[in-house]
């Protein structure tokens, strides 16, 4: 008899852990993870594996990657996506990567910095003093604009955003929960839910087919970086030309539009509440910003430079991951963490949990950013990873990274911020791990 990893306890039957998954996934993932490096859940009569050590999650991610595909959850987001790059395996995924990587590069990340600024500041400036600021739903609409602006070269309305913003975490939500429960089960059930995760997406699609007819049918002016929808269309790669069709444009479209509008508003998020919680470092963050220019063009490096707050966003991306948990699907005979797994074993993860390893990190639950600064090389790469590893690494990383620094600049350079007395900011684990309700107090410091 081959041996299985041991099984996480509190099944149930039929349904195995779908409904601890369901309600509580932060609070399953944490608990099981320390069962053992590797342990076996229950997805409902199924079994599937979970890694809860980061050397194990890096081998699947990077030596191993070929054994392995996107799995159940990226199953379940293909109603949506169709084959973006997100989703896309083998040569198309491939093709798609490499045509659009330099649209992710440093230099041509340093040609959005401007428009990043613009829209931010635009944010800021709506805010009054002593005004309390529902904060998430800014950020999102903020980072709506953003990925639809500089990688499509198209100015959204408000309509348009409030669409996505009331439309994407139906869409988010439903694909996560379908990814607990065994396969098609929950769609069969004709409930208000499903009708409404179905409506989402069809709304979505709409909106997107609609401004990327808009797009090609815009002469863009010449001097203009060249955006996504360009790279898609004009490459010379005859086969990558075939491949971006009318149709994937489309699917590419809505990858970027949903990766864009779900995490960075999460990270902007999570970096105000524990700034918030810790007035002190706050202020030293707005000692550090508060000469910087964003008034002229800057450089991805000028934005590096600025160490705390590099520090600051690596240490909220850490506790609160915006891709907190993931999974991947054997498609080969597997070894890991020295078990055999069988073809089509389904091996979910939870960066959340390996984030907090106190193996690894030192007062793990602790917001303590000067870590990544005074040890930095006491943390092995394979240890925090909240854009993924190797080749399916999140493309958008470092887009993501400067977006979010460009946001907090503007923030803390214009307004100090705090919560409530006694405020409780709960982490939803939806697509990406959002807040609950952040209502802000912020407070004009430009006179100071």
């Amino acid at each position: 008899m081959v041996a299985k990893p041991p099984l996480v306890p509190n099944t149930k039957p039929l349904i195995g852990h779908a409904l601890d998954i369901w309600q509580d996934p932060l609070k399953f993932f944490s608990s099981a993870a320390s069962v053992a490096p590797l342990s076996r859940i229950k997805i409902g009569w199924k079994d599937a594996c979970l890694i809860a050590n980061h050397e194990l999650l890096y081998q699947i991610l990077v030596p191993d990657a070929k054994k392995y595909d996107k799995g159940i959850q990226f199953e379940r987001a293909r109603a949506m996506l169709g084959d973006g790059v997100l989703l896309a395996e083998g040569d198309l995924h491939m093709r798609q990567r490499r045509l659009m990587q330099p649209m992710f590069n440093k230099p041509s990340i340093s040609d959005y910095v401007d428009t990043m600024h613009t829209y931010s500041a635009a944010m800021v400036e709506s805010w009054r003093d002593k005004q309390v600021v529902e904060v998430y739903p800014e950020f999102f609409r903020l980072a709506t604009r953003v990925v639809i602006d500089t990688l499509f070269s198209t100015v959204m309305t408000d309509d348009d955003v409030e669409l996505v913003r009331a439309k994407m975490p139906l869409v988010i939500s439903g694909i996560e929960k379908r990814g607990a429960l065994p396969p098609r089960l929950f769609d069969t059930i004709p409930t208000s839910e499903n009708r409404a995760f179905y409506a989402a997406i069809a709304d979505l699609r709409a909106l997107g087919n609609r401004l990327v007819d808009q797009r090609l049918r815009t002469n863009r002016d010449a001097e203009a970086h060249a955006d996504l929808m360009a790279v898609l269309t004009d490459t010379d790669d005859e086969i990558a030309r075939r491949d971006n069709d009318r149709a994937q444009i489309l699917n590419e479209f809505l990858t970027f539009l949903t990766a864009g509008s779900e995490t960075t508003p999460s990270a902007i998020a999570w970096s105000c509440y524990l700034l918030a919680e810790h007035p002190e470092i706050q202020e030293q963050v707005r000692a550090e910003v508060g000469g910087f220019d964003l008034g002229v063009h800057n450089t991805v490096g000028d934005i590096q430079g600025l160490t705390l707050l590099q520090a600051v966003i690596k240490e909220s991306l850490r506790l609160y991951p915006p891709v907190w948990a993931l999974g991947r699907r054997t498609v080969q005979e597997a070894s890991l963490g020295g078990f055999d797994l069988a073809p089509g074993t389904q091996v979910f993860y939870s960066v959340y949990a390996i984030h907090r390893d106190e193996s690894v990190y030192e007062d793990p639950d602790t917001f303590k950013p000067r870590r990544w600064i005074d040890t930095p090389k006491k943390y092995p790469r394979t240890a925090f990873l909240p854009f993924g590893a190797g080749a399916r690494n999140c493309i958008g990383e470092h887009f993501a990274w400067v977006e979010i620094a460009i946001a907090l600049v503007n923030i803390l350079q214009r307004y100090e911020i705090s919560l409530q007395p006694g405020q409780q900011v709960p982490a939803a684990a939806m697509g990406a791990l959002v807040p609950g309700a952040l209502p802000m107090r912020i407070k004009s410091v430009v006179s100071r």
